[in-house]
């Protein structure tokens, strides 16, 4: 059976092969009447696009990368569900790519990367997101990208997350659960949603003139291990914080366990809480007290932002303000590993 080409769509329709093109592309420069009638030629002929026929025309892949280097998995799980549904409805590819922020050569590594694929843009997780030889050398490329968590969300278009609010909430809850002695456990070093939720949560403390104690406050890396590491300074310190807020789930997690395994008891004896809202916070018990963060929500809106802007220059018109940030608020999630203090 003879395959139904773009160049019967356009017979069948009376349209052009061009116009045809447009309408598949989901341009918006087509009139409305016109693209109604395409789109049912396209629907009483059964045509289905190749798109492979379409890469190898444009010489494009029609896919997008996922530049990742972060030490939760939960983290990254979340967010590239949300790319992926955001590249479905768009009829786009992903890849995912992992590589190392530290690498001398990260920015030649991902111009080798866009050369042998032919991907169309990239999307760049922290702290790849700030690593400025790569961001020069895509630049200097015309490579389409978007940023997700930049220290600068000024600086072209991103997609952000209020980490130093979330923070200062969080904070904020749980002395209003009565806890005086707060211990705080810092993220990666690398990325800058550690600063942020640190700022955060000083910021809390000094609104409500209580002394920071800086003992409580100890170095993690968004890893389990370090959550497990950071409690086992912070418990045995005296006095003992009575809540410890970790800066990601993971290490929250990583809290709970070296906190049971000492005997002790969650939340009766120690109150811990985390940020993200990542499964692993209610696969353990008691479940978790988490800053919910967006990932699934931020993905899809880092993937449409990214297949809008490529979408614009396949049509040739302009290319809309570069600095479009988005900023993302985080929700509290109250469960069971929190508990007021008594009197």
């Amino acid at each position: 059976m003879k395959s139904i080409t773009i160049t019967d769509v356009a017979k069948h329709a009376g349209v052009s092969k061009k116009t045809v093109s447009r309408v598949i592309n989901q341009e918006a420069n087509v009139r409305a009447q016109t693209r109604n009638k395409v789109q049912e030629s396209i629907k009483l002929l059964g045509f289905k696009r190749n798109p492979l026929g379409m890469a190898l025309a444009r010489n494009r892949s029609f896919f997008i990368a996922l530049l990742s280097d972060n030490p939760s998995p939960g983290y990254l799980m979340n967010l590239q569900k949300g790319i992926l549904q955001s590249c479905t409805e768009q009829q786009m590819g992903l890849f995912v790519y992992d590589c190392s922020y530290r690498s001398q050569s990260l920015a030649k590594e991902i111009e080798e990367l866009v050369e042998n694929t032919l991907v169309d843009g990239l999307i760049l997780t922290p702290p790849i997101c700030d690593k400025i030889e790569l961001l020069q050398m895509l630049d200097a490329n015309n490579i389409n990208y978007i940023k997700i968590g930049p220290k600068n969300v000024k600086s072209g278009e991103c997609i952000g997350f209020n980490g130093t609010q979330s923070s200062y909430d969080m904070t904020n809850y749980l002395m209003e659960l009565g806890h005086k002695d707060i211990a705080f456990i810092l993220g990666h070093p690398d990325q800058d949603s550690s600063r942020r939720s640190e700022m955060g949560f000083r910021k809390a403390l000094g609104e409500a003139k209580r002394e920071i104690n800086e003992s409580h406050i100890v170095q993690g890396f968004y890893t389990y291990q370090s959550g497990i590491d950071a409690a086992t300074v912070l418990l045995n310190q005296t006095p003992r914080p009575t809540a410890i807020f970790a800066a990601n789930d993971e290490m929250a997690v990583g809290v709970l366990y070296k906190v049971q395994s000492l005997g002790l008891r969650v939340p009766d004896d120690i109150s811990i809480c985390g940020i993200d809202d990542i499964s692993i916070s209610t696969k353990v018990w008691p479940h978790i007290t988490t800053m919910r963060q967006p990932l699934v929500t931020i993905g899809y809106q880092a993937a449409s932002m990214l297949i809008e802007r490529l979408k614009t220059k396949d049509s040739g018109l302009p290319a809309k303000g570069q600095d479009d940030a988005r900023i993302t608020d985080g929700e509290l999630v109250i469960r069971d590993s929190t508990k007021k203090q008594p009197s």
